[in-house]
């Protein structure tokens, strides 16, 4: 791999991936939106290219070997409840992945999640969750890319990830909430949070999607993370006794949300033994970076 496009370029992973593939001597497309107030994050020796997610259509002149699809509009947030938003995103990551045969790419990689495998628990319910839209979505955007890609005769790979943590971490989701609460002295409420949880570092994760990039794989669906998962609250006692504070976990304060979890989604060996990956960053370290990165006061 000397050449790859990147989606979603100013996102969380988007941003860490970019320098990654720098790093690695691979120039680097980065597709932003028109006037992206993130696109100061990028390094300075990509080429940053203004192409907004409904726009792949218009691009040209690019030649690259890997188009990385990273962009999806309501990842976290409120917006994961909007059912026009998340079905947009399916046709935009088609397009993506049109786009990629169009300008000769010879593999596309796109970002999935775990949440994915929730489909049938929330299917089989009467009642909504406000992710309940985004999980669908994503898993809908999988499936049809992977017909589309034959149909196309392109090289497809859907890395699913699950709970990604570092520098940039969106402040929705839990890991981030929890540490930002402990580091103010505010006492953060959960659930019974006993569910298997995978908490991986965002530099391994970005090393993974690279891997999947170059390596010569064997399937088209990989999982990256970080070997060690554990239940959501040792994770949280672990933030706790990191940040070295007096202030509680409100552990099932909440109520249970329902959704069941498996130690047996958090699989890494096929990427192992498929690409050589070996998750290199320890929880601990990526709590520390988070806090370093909360305390610059960057993320307001």
């Amino acid at each position: 791999m000397k050449t790859a496009i990147v989606s979603g370029a100013t996102g969380f992973i988007g941003v860490h991936l970019c320098y990654e593939l720098v790093s690695n001597n691979v120039e680097v497309y980065a597709l932003v939106r028109k006037n992206s107030i993130n696109a100061e994050r990028l390094p300075d020796n990509v080429h940053i290219i203004e192409c907004g997610m409904d726009d792949y259509s218009s691009l040209s002149g690019i030649q690259a070997d890997i188009f990385f699809h990273l962009a999806w509009e309501g990842a976290t947030g409120p917006k994961r409840d909007d059912e026009i938003i998340q079905s947009k995103n399916v046709v935009r990551t088609l397009a993506a992945l049109s786009t990629a045969k169009r300008l000769g790419c010879e593999r596309f990689v796109a970002l999935g999640t775990v949440y994915e495998k929730l489909a049938e628990q929330i299917l089989s319910e009467t009642y909504h969750r406000k992710a309940d839209f985004y999980l669908l979505s994503k898993l809908s955007a999988h499936q049809m890319c992977y017909k589309l890609a034959q149909k196309l005769d392109i090289e497809f790979v859907w890395a699913t990830i699950f709970q990604p943590i570092g520098k940039y971490i969106k402040k929705e989701q839990v890991i981030a909430y929890t540490i930002d609460c402990l580091i103010k002295g505010i006492k953060p409420e959960y659930g019974p949070a006993l569910e298997p949880y995978d908490i991986t570092a965002v530099e391994d994760i970005v090393r993974g999607l690279r891997l999947i990039g170059e390596g010569i794989l064997k399937q088209s669906e990989y999982y990256i993370g970080s070997g060690k998962p554990m239940i959501l609250k040792a994770y949280l006692e672990k933030i706790r006794k990191i940040i070295e504070t007096d202030t509680d976990l409100d552990i099932g304060s909440k109520a249970d949300d329902g959704l069941r979890f498996s130690f047996d989604w958090y699989n890494i060996e096929p990427l192992k033994t498929d690409t050589g990956f070996e998750p290199k960053v320890e929880f601990e370290q990526a709590v520390i970076n988070v806090i370093n990165w909360l305390k610059t006061g960057e993320h307001i």
